[in-house]
């Protein structure tokens, strides 16, 4: 009699700690953050910065975050692994919205991910910024000046950018495709190390993010900036349209994904992360310094970029790829 009561009073315990175990608070352990770049550019600085704020958010209960660099094919080797994992909220991915989506496109029926369909998006809290920069050794002041030197030289033009299928990628082939410049696109793991190729003078003009320049303007001049706006961070530099350039005016949104079938638990907590953590003193003052905007917008919202830059981005792929 008492084995069996022994034994049913550690069958109960069992039980209970497995339903205690089942019913944890979400998150259970420190989150992954990936990042599909390189240290050091737009990417990793936003991702960087805030992580290193996630604890200070309520929702997430405490709970740190730490970084994961895992550059490659401009961001998709590090979505796969992502997608590799179990979709519980404890790997995530940050990327802006216009490179994510122009990877996709690149690789037509073989892409390796859909963000419409194999991903959540979480919020947003920054975006990426292109620029059109070269060295400052260089003759040209603004977009008409580098157009005329470039076309007078009447050799192919060598480019880098942070990635082969990036959103800066896509604007500098859409730029130098408008205005019939031959063109070589050099491709780099991150934007670190585009704008080293650019200070080095390795290439001769780079498409990145305004970010990059921060600490680099004795050797970086920026000739015009993309968006319909011009970037908060850098007021006094034009933007393309303002230069006669239509077509341009888009930026990627900084956004949390997660892979889809995540737990409404775990989108409402990031919502409240995220919307916490970019209000933050100290994460804005980060991002400043770094040239990066913060603001926060939902998922719904962000989606909603996503869709739009769909929308410009395929017919600039179909012709980039029809030329290739």
């Amino acid at each position: 009699m008492k084995l069996t009561k022994k034994f049913a009073i550690g069958v109960a315990a069992a039980a209970a700690l497995s339903a205690g175990s089942a019913l944890a608070a979400y998150p259970e352990k420190p989150i992954k953050i990936m990042v599909g770049f390189s240290a050091g550019g737009g990417t990793d600085t936003t991702a960087r910065g805030f992580a290193s704020y996630m604890h200070e958010a309520p929702s997430l209960g405490g709970t740190p975050g730490y970084i994961v660099n895992l550059p490659g094919a401009s961001g998709q080797k590090a979505a796969k692994a992502v997608l590799d994992e179990k979709a519980d909220g404890h790997t995530l991915y940050i990327i802006n919205i216009g490179t994510f989506i122009v990877g996709e496109l690149a690789k037509g029926a073989d892409a390796p991910y859909s963000v419409r369909y194999d991903w959540d998006n979480l919020g947003c809290m920054s975006q990426l910024v292109t620029s059109l920069q070269v060295h400052t050794s260089h003759p040209a002041k603004n977009m008409a000046e580098f157009i005329a030197h470039t076309k007078a030289k009447g050799d192919v033009h060598t480019w880098g950018t942070s990635g082969a299928t990036t959103m800066h990628a896509g604007i500098g082939h859409y730029f130098f495709d408008t205005y019939d410049i031959p063109h070589k696109k050099v491709p780099f793991k991150g934007g670190s190390k585009a704008r080293a190729a650019l200070v080095s003078q390795s290439v001769e003009s780079v498409f990145g993010g305004n970010n990059t320049i921060a600490g680099f303007e004795d050797t970086i001049r920026p000739l015009a900036t993309a968006g319909a706006d011009r970037d908060p961070t850098m007021k006094d530099l034009p933007t393309f349209k303002e230069q006669g350039m239509d077509g341009a005016d888009f930026t990627g949104l900084y956004c949390v994904f997660a892979p889809k079938g995540v737990s409404d638990e775990v989108k409402t907590k990031w919502a409240a992360a995220i919307e916490h953590i970019a209000g933050l003193k100290g994460f804005k003052s980060f991002m400043k310094k770094n040239n990066l905007g913060t603001f926060y917008l939902d998922a719904e919202t962000g989606v909603a970029g996503q869709n739009a830059m769909y929308k410009t981005m395929e017919p600039i792929l179909e012709k980039i790829l029809k030329d290739s």
